[in-house]
């Protein structure tokens, strides 16, 4: 029987992952990069070699020709041996017709070369050298049958050449090694961030909410920070909503018990009557629209934290909007022994969701005449701010401590103080979440005494 791999594990094999991928990449341009530029750099040097062997030969030629058209050839033969004495491993032939004798530093041109005025490459046996040596060189015909011979030394260009050719063989190996390295590094460096990422992302599946992807300690930061920033933000976001998901399902389960206990209850004694009480069904069905408020409640909240409502935004007044929910609350806060006051010299706009900014309002104005001061005020005021409006609620109850706050504002956030009276400390945290639904933020103020709401919102 054949043998098998352990169970959950692969014979290796290697795989193109995208960091390998990204470390060839960037090996083969920076490799490419450098041949190219290394390849550049050589063709240049032997086209500038080879200009300067091509207009050194024009040149002398002209020369010795001009002078030979001039003067003849006794003074042509003079400059040739002056350029001799000058330059030694150049060839000069003056060559005379019907093999009448020459003047030069060597003694007949070589046959294959035209006299047709164009540079030529050919191989010629220097004097003193044994060994044939490659040349350019030109041959021009003169009047009398005289033909000249000019041609420059390649041997030590080509000495140049092949060394520069050895340098950018060694430099491109150099250079292989050198993005080899580098590519190398940065595929470790990409490795290890995103390993890092990978690793918190891990952990979170494993339930730990409170790791963070690290990020570099300041600027400038790269693409890899501002990922990480990201998925930090989108980690607290996460915890966040978690929490309040624990607070909530805690809430319910605190809150739910003693109105479910009550409404149990009574249908008990009701099972046990034989006479339906009005009061007790009364007392039922206020029990029930109690729990029906506190789910709708939390309902809302949840579609506001989700950003359902945004395609309803209009633009509409807040002091009008404001002056109709006083309006609506006077007579409640008649009963209750409350003055309310309302602060709204001049018209408003801002784009916001009409019904739900109301809701948020009644909430805030609701919950002023349930823990303000007997007898108080509740002040309603709506003022235009640099960044948008501000609407406010105060009172001049017992008000809220700063390290009271952060609970207040979760759902089902009832403070000891608050347990005593009706509600399921939803009020709040619904007009908490329709502010972040319009963009603004809702906080909670000192009002010396009692406590100040403040919803801020956007321009319209």
């Amino acid at each position: 029987m054949a043998d098998r791999a352990p169970v959950g594990r692969r014979p290796w094999c290697w795989q193109p992952t995208t960091i390998t991928r990204f470390a060839l990449v960037v090996f083969i341009a920076f490799a490419g990069s450098m041949a190219i530029l290394l390849g550049f750099l050589g063709r240049s040097t032997q086209l500038q070699l080879d200009a300067d062997a091509r207009n050194f030969i024009l040149r002398e030629s002209a020369d010795i020709t001009q002078t030979f058209d001039q003067s003849g050839a006794k003074a042509a033969s003079d400059l040739i041996e002056g350029e001799l004495h000058n330059v030694s491993a150049n060839i000069f032939l003056l060559d005379a017709p019907d093999d009448a004798g020459g003047s030069g530093n060597i003694k007949r041109g070589p046959e294959e070369i035209k006299t047709d005025g164009r540079v030529h490459r050919l191989l010629v046996n220097h004097p003193g050298n044994p060994v044939a040596e490659p040349f350019a060189a030109i041959a021009v015909p003169l009047k009398g049958g005289y033909r000249l011979l000019v041609g420059r030394s390649l041997a030590e260009q080509e000495r140049l050449t092949a060394t520069l050719s050895a340098s950018f063989v060694a430099a491109i190996g150099l250079a292989l090694v050198l993005a080899v390295g580098i590519s190398a590094l940065l595929a470790r460096m990409a490795s290890s961030r995103i390993q890092a990422i990978a690793d918190v992302a891990g952990a979170v599946t494993a339930g730990d909410l409170s790791r963070r992807v690290p990020i570099s300690p300041g600027p400038p930061r790269d693409a890899f920070d501002s990922l990480g920033l990201m998925l930090n933000t989108m980690l607290a976001r996460i915890e966040s909503l978690l929490d309040e998901f624990r607070a909530l399902t805690d809430g319910l389960a605190h809150d739910l018990r003693s109105p479910l206990t009550r409404m149990k209850a009574r249908i008990d004694r009701l099972q046990r009557s034989s006479e339906i009480g009005e009061s007790e069904l009364a007392a039922i069905g206020a029990e029930a629209d109690a729990l029906l408020g506190m789910l709708e409640n939390s309902l809302a909240i949840s579609r506001a934290e989700a950003g359902i409502g945004r395609d309803s935004f209009e633009t509409a007044d807040l002091a009008a909007l404001a002056a109709g929910m006083a309006d609506m609350y006077e007579p409640l806060a008649d009963e209750s022994g409350v003055r309310l006051t309302i602060t709204a010299p001049a018209p408003v706009p801002a784009r916001v969701h009409r019904a739900l900014l109301g809701r948020a309002l009644a909430n805030l104005i609701d919950n002023a005449l349930r823990h303000g001061a007997a007898g108080g005020v509740i002040d309603i005021a709506v003022t235009a701010t640099p960044g948008g409006a501000r609407l406010s609620v105060g009172d001049h109850g017992p008000g809220i401590g700063a390290g009271d706050r952060a609970t207040a504002l979760r759902r089902f956030g009832r403070l000891d103080a608050a347990r005593s009276a009706s509600g399921a400390g939803l009020g709040l945290s619904l007009a908490a979440s329709i502010a972040r639904l319009h963009g603004g933020t809702l906080s909670l103020l000192d009002n010396q005494p009692g406590l100040k709401v403040t919803i801020d919102l956007p321009a319209a």
